[in-house]
């Protein structure tokens, strides 16, 4: 009776590859569970506010305004980072910290947070939330702010104008006759 001898190294490897086929589908399903789910939370200025005062919860709370520099110049909350709508795809590096940190978004309505924050989380940022109604929500709840007294402008109205060429008028007439009347005395 002839003995058929197994060759070992090839059963050997069927068992490996069989191994490392079960051990990666294992970690791929067990993953799925472990991710965090990249999600858009909508909340208002209440919850905003609650979350900025809880340093204990939320140490690492970044405030995202995502308006124009000049309305961020006008009023903006404290500590806010500003980064317009129109330049945060291009800007995202900048946040990269912030990945799963939690990030409050807010504009001046809500609308163009909206955007912000699903540009968020379309890369890969987690914990986004947008705050509903905006800056002028916030005012409105009489929440803090602040504002930039240097950015106030003046609205010059008709009356305004009128008054600021009259006051000018009289300090150049006023200026003339001085010079005149120190001229006409020079000369005598």
């Amino acid at each position: 009776m002839l003995l058929k001898k197994k060759n070992k190294s090839g059963s050997n490897f069927h068992y490996l590859l069989f191994i490392s086929l079960f051990l990666l589908q294992f970690y791929l399903l067990s993953s799925f569970g472990s991710v965090n789910a990249q999600v858009r939370t909508d909340i208002s200025v209440q919850e905003a506010h609650d979350m900025i005062n809880d340093k204990t919860t939320y140490p690492d709370l970044l405030v995202l305004d995502v308006r124009t520099i000049e309305e961020y110049n006008t009023n903006h909350l404290y500590d806010a980072i500003l980064i317009p709508v129109a330049e945060l795809g291009g800007r995202l590096a900048e946040l990269a910290l912030y990945n799963d940190t939690e990030i409050i978004v807010y504009c001046k309505s809500g609308s163009r947070s909206l955007q912000a924050s699903n540009t968020l989380v379309a890369n890969n940022f987690s914990k986004v939330f947008n705050m509903l109604g905006g800056i002028d929500a916030w005012i409105n709840a009489g929440y803090d702010y602040w504002i930039n007294e240097n950015a106030t402008s003046i609205a010059f109205t008709l009356p305004t104008f009128i008054i600021s060429i009259v006051g000018i008028t009289f300090v150049i007439i006023l200026f003339v006759k001085r010079k005149r009347k120190l001229i006409m005395s020079s000369q005598r």
